[in-house]
């Protein structure tokens, strides 16, 4: 087995293939039905004023969806997500999906059973025998002659909008617009309007009940149906039984077709993939990684469902006895999106064809939030970086007279003037460790840019704990110190932890030594104690104290420049930017 070569970054990210026609159709048709249901909603919460306002709101909706080209544009989105979400389930390895998946997929199955009746009983039959299908004649239908079919109907178009919620939520997920203020405004209205649908819908059948009794209504009502003959009743109902025969007769086919398929390849020649942090699966042919890892009960992260769009599936491939196909233009955009490597894949597009090594790249249960930040490091990357160790003195002193909520309150005063201090100057915080904290600096951008930054908020910090101790002067028995150890080396990043107590951090002697200067501050009696090697990264040439020290744990000495306070730093880097 020889190591995967690196060719999917040289693959185009332009052009059509079908999987993408296929995915846009489904998705463009999918609004084109969801504006068709979302007026329809607002039409029937309309009876909440009245029957008649209902009624001529209707016929204005009716003018609008059945002008021709708008009726033709209807059609062919009906017939084109219907035939795309059919394909869809056809190619599906495993049913092994996420709830909302689930929870979709039976709701789109269960809209045509459902609505079978009312579909034929009102535009099939307007379009057949010239039956007028006015509100009237609807409400009439479900709430006098066939009381069932309307809860047939209202049960099939909660399904309508379940299914198109969740379609439109996964279109527009990974989309900058939708912002945590557009998800909740657009949930209350998901919920608001189709309680206002049905209660509409009740109160307008409510008032339609005492007329059914009224022989002057019923006269006008049957008048303006403009049926001649009343064996159209009968026709409608068998054709209504003959479409619900079509429709279960079409899903039975497609399950049907769906099993022969997944047995024939099962009987075909398999496969093996090796999961770094995971079992060996043996599975036949045909079936993309992320299905091969649903098929095994294996976690996989798959934020948007399989769809390529999130990332958050994918792996990188250690080894591969045939270099799989490259990427198509819609996983190649994402891959360029995060900036992959070559060797890396996103495991809901990749269809293994040879035996394959593979390691998981994020958490089974990384989500949306946890996705959008993650980076190349999720499985471990040796990197230079700047580490910064910062320790607060004189805490335990003041702890002592104070109560617990006192303490709380400085320690939080601490993390977030020295949290501040390091994102302001471009690092991130790795972790607090009590009054202390260590920072990364370098996770981005260059070397002689990650120890510049590293500097200026060293000096920051000394600023920050400047401002504390005059905020608190008359509370504190001493003035809070701090002391700073810095140091750049290569270490290994990674993501580390468990379900949400996960997060970047590094690992390596480097970290080590950091923390090693830091504590050096006390014995040196100065503020902040850096490494020569930092300095030499931000191409500094600093006159401070200069000494070389013995590290603890370590043999070789280490050449470091001290500083007592803000002012000596700043002019360091002050001159610096000068030359």
């Amino acid at each position: 087995m020889s190591a995967t070569s690196g060719t999917t970054q040289d693959a185009p990210v332009s052009g059509w293939h079908a999987g993408r026609i296929i995915h846009r159709l489904r998705v463009w048709s999918g609004l084109v039905l969801f504006a068709y249901v979302t007026g329809h909603f607002a039409n029937h919460a309309l009876g909440l004023i009245s029957l008649e306002f209902m009624g001529k709101a209707a016929g204005f909706w009716q003018a609008f969806w059945r002008f021709p080209p708008i009726n033709i544009l209807l059609y062919v989105a009906l017939t084109t997500h219907v035939l795309t979400a059919l394909w869809k389930v056809y190619q599906r390895r495993t049913l092994r999906m996420q709830r909302q998946e689930w929870v979709q997929l039976i709701s789109g199955l269960a809209i045509p059973l459902l609505l079978v009746v009312h579909v034929t009983g009102t535009r099939g039959a307007a379009a057949m025998y010239g039956l007028n299908d006015s509100y009237a004649y609807v409400l009439y239908s479900t709430f006098v002659a066939s009381p069932f079919s309307g809860v047939l109907n209202a049960a099939g178009l909660v399904a309508a909008w379940v299914h198109g919620c969740i379609g439109v939520h996964y279109w527009l997920r990974f989309k900058s617009v939708y912002t945590a203020t557009f998800q909740a405004v657009a949930l209350v209205c998901a919920a608001l309007l189709p309680a206002l649908s049905l209660t509409g819908y009740l109160s307008a059948g409510r008032t339609i009940l005492p007329l059914a009794n009224d022989g002057e209504w019923l006269e006008v009502y049957y008048r303006n149906l403009n049926l001649a003959d009343d064996a159209v009743w009968e026709m409608l109902a068998r054709d209504i039984e003959v479409n619900r025969f079509i429709i279960i007769g079409v899903i039975s086919a497609v399950i049907l077709a769906r099993m022969l398929r997944n047995f024939a390849h099962k009987r075909s020649r398999n496969l093996t993939i090796r999961y770094v942090d995971g079992p060996d699966i043996r599975q036949p042919r045909g079936a993309t990684l992320l299905e091969i890892s649903r098929a095994n009960e294996l976690p996989h992260a798959s934020v948007c469902g399989g769809r390529g769009r999130c990332s958050t599936c994918r792996v990188r491939i250690l080894e591969s006895e045939e270099p799989p196909e490259p990427p198509e233009p819609d996983e190649q955009r994402v891959l360029q999106r995060i900036n992959a490597p070559d060797d890396v894949r996103l495991a809901c597009q990749l269809v293994p064809r040879s035996n394959m090594r593979v390691v998981r790249l994020l958490p089974p249960d990384t989500n949306v939030s946890m996705s959008s930040n993650a980076e190349q490091h999720a499985s471990g990357r040796e990197q230079l970086i700047t580490v910064v160790f910062a320790d607060l003195r004189g805490f335990t002193t003041a702890a002592e007279s104070r109560l617990p909520f006192d303490v709380v309150y400085l320690i939080n005063q601490f993390a977030r003037s020295m949290g501040d201090a390091t994102t302001r100057n471009g690092g991130i915080v790795d972790k607090f460790l009590g009054d202390g904290v260590m920072a990364l600096f370098g996770v981005k951008g260059t070397e002689e840019d990650q120890a510049r930054q590293a500097l200026g908020a060293a000096a920051d910090m000394m600023h920050e704990i400047d401002v504390l101790n005059s905020r608190l002067l008359s509370e504190l028995p001493e003035k809070f110190r701090i002391g700073i150890g810095i140091h750049t080396g290569s270490v290994i990043l990674g993501e580390i932890g468990v379900g949400t107590v996960r997060g970047l951090t590094a690992i390596g002697d480097t970290v080590n030594t950091a923390s090693r200067l830091e504590a050096a501050t006390k014995t040196l009696n100065c503020t902040l104690c850096v490494s020569a090697q930092t300095l030499e990264h931000a191409d500094l040439h600093s006159q401070a104290s200069q000494q070389t020290i013995t590290v603890p744990g370590k043999t070789a000495t280490i050449e470091v420049h001290t500083f007592m306070n803000e002012e000596d730093l700043r002019s360091l880097l002050s001159a610096s930017a000068l030359v």
